[in-house]
């Protein structure tokens, strides 16, 4: 997907992901934070998700970090997907500049186990909300320029 925002300043904002995330998506998130390490390889992240039912969480892994490819990769060690049948669920995603305005998100999954043939919705579900929370990141990032630059 392409954003209106360079990548650097995407990239910049990806180390306060913990605390912009349950703001701009305030429904679905109730809170992210680190439980293992800040934000370096092997740091270990809980979401806890909200209004959804009490206890709904994931705890993900930082797997893959390339700061010179602009590329973060997280795995799910506990909750989320995982709860849902699949044995594995690894996410990634690296930014890609187009210009000083405008960047192009990639994003990969890879996956096992989960039963994808009898749920059709679930793979264009997952493109929806990954699209709709970095619609609202680049709104964000928009209307609080200055402060996010100066915390880069």
């Amino acid at each position: 997907m392409e954003l209106g925002i360079s990548g650097a300043r995407y990239w910049a904002s990806v180390k306060d992901h913990t605390a912009v995330f349950p703001k701009i998506l305030p429904e679905e998130i109730a809170s992210m934070r680190f439980i293992q390490g800040a934000g370096e390889l092997g740091s270990v992240r809980i979401t806890k998700f909200g209004p959804a039912p009490e206890g709904s969480y994931v705890k993900e892994k930082l797997v893959g970090l390339q700061p010179q490819k602009l590329c973060v990769t997280w795995a799910e060690i506990e909750g989320g997907h995982l709860t849902q049948g699949f044995s594995k669920w690894i996410f990634a995603s690296q930014v890609v500049a187009i210009d000083d305005t405008k960047c192009k998100l990639k994003f990969t999954i890879e996956y096992d186990g989960g039963d994808l043939d009898n749920n059709e919705g679930f793979i264009d579900e997952t493109k929806e909300m990954l699209t709709r929370s970095f619609r609202l990141l680049e709104q964000y990032l928009k209307q609080n320029q200055a402060q996010v630059t100066a915390t880069a």
